[in-house]
């Protein structure tokens, strides 16, 4: 049952993979709120569902992601010159908290996330914030938008192989920030 820990904590540090908004109502999004100084405030999961087939055996179960013992900030900057992108940088992790539920057993498991998101460039495209790491793209539903609060939100999807064994990884991550 480690490996399903060890896979959620894999799942919630692949902040990078591809999402879809699903949502008939997007939020308007004034690009001028998003840069400055944020701290991370908040980490939770929705609808986490994690399956696999041990020794024969197809396991199902239900997850959960929260945080804790937040120090991750990020400082996103806009540049005026067209031609140039917006970058960001961040420093800090959290612990997360992960929590799966299979049949007769849950689990609990910690684990320090040192390195938030790392730095990058960033864009706005409808309702979605694109960072760029290392030359791979990642998209984040902005649910949430304020002068002080932004909401950014996963959908993952993910087929992990960890150990010989083949996990399908569902659910959402959102992740609240708060403008220092």
């Amino acid at each position: 049952m480690k490996r399903f820990a060890m896979l959620l904590c894999l799942a919630s540090t692949l902040l990078f993979v591809s999402c879809n908004n699903d949502d008939d109502s997007p939020i308007e999004i004034d690009q001028s709120l998003i840069p400055g100084e944020w701290s991370l405030s908040d980490v939770k999961s929705e609808n986490g569902k994690v399956t696999a087939t041990i020794e024969n055996i197809p396991v199902s179960g239900s997850y959960s992601i929260s945080g804790k013992d937040y120090t991750a900030e990020a400082t996103f900057t806009e540049v005026s010159d067209a031609d140039k992108p917006n970058t960001f940088i961040s420093s800090g992790g959290f612990t997360l908290v992960a929590k799966i539920t299979i049949p007769t057993q849950s689990i609990d498991y910690e684990e320090s996330i040192p390195d938030f998101i790392g730095a990058g460039e960033w864009k706005i495209d409808g309702t979605k914030l694109i960072t760029t790491v290392a030359e791979k793209d990642a998209s984040f539903d902005i649910i949430a938008l304020t002068a002080q609060t932004m909401s950014i939100k996963k959908d993952i999807k993910e087929t992990v192989e960890q150990q010989g064994i083949t996990f399908e990884v569902t659910g959402s991550q959102i992740f609240t920030l708060t403008k220092k």
